[in-house]
């Protein structure tokens, strides 16, 4: 589901309709776009979506089951100063209120290079360094120049 919110944001103009959402909301806003682009998608694979599911320490984004194989995801801006405690701490204590190991980041490219460089290198150093971090899920929402113009 989330290969095709990707699909969308970055080829069908998608990244418009998230640029265009005032700053204070656009977190939510994407949030509400995925839980619109996967509901279709969900009911087609009997698989369950719930937005916010709170099971301990605070609401996750989004929680995907299908019956005791759950997945959590935990979405974040690169505007959003709190990207790397989203990363490293909000997805694990997600994951273990929820009992799986099945965690996504999703990590929204929105115009801070220096931050996309500092999470791909975060993410890159933990595999290398033999730890399971949740799997690093990236869409590329910054405004796209014109075919004719490239």
């Amino acid at each position: 589901m989330l290969w095709i919110f990707k699909d969308w944001v970055e080829n069908n103009r998608g990244w418009d309709e998230v640029l265009s959402a005032s700053t204070s909301k656009r977190e939510k806003s994407l949030q509400r776009l995925l839980h619109l682009s996967g509901k279709y998608y969900c009911r087609q694979n009997n698989i369950d979506m719930t937005f916010e599911a709170n099971e301990g320490p605070g609401s996750v984004d989004l929680k995907m089951s299908r019956g005791n194989d759950k997945t959590v995801v935990e979405i974040k801006l690169s505007s959003n100063a709190d990207y790397i405690h989203g990363y490293e701490e909000q997805i694990e204590q997600y994951a273990k209120s929820e009992g799986t190991t099945q965690r996504v980041f999703v990590y929204v490219k929105v115009g801070n290079p220096g931050r996309d460089k500092r999470i791909e290198e975060l993410h890159a150093s933990r595999l290398n360094n033999g730890e399971n971090p949740p799997e690093l899920f990236i869409i590329d929402s910054q405004e796209q120049t014109s075919a004719s113009k490239r």
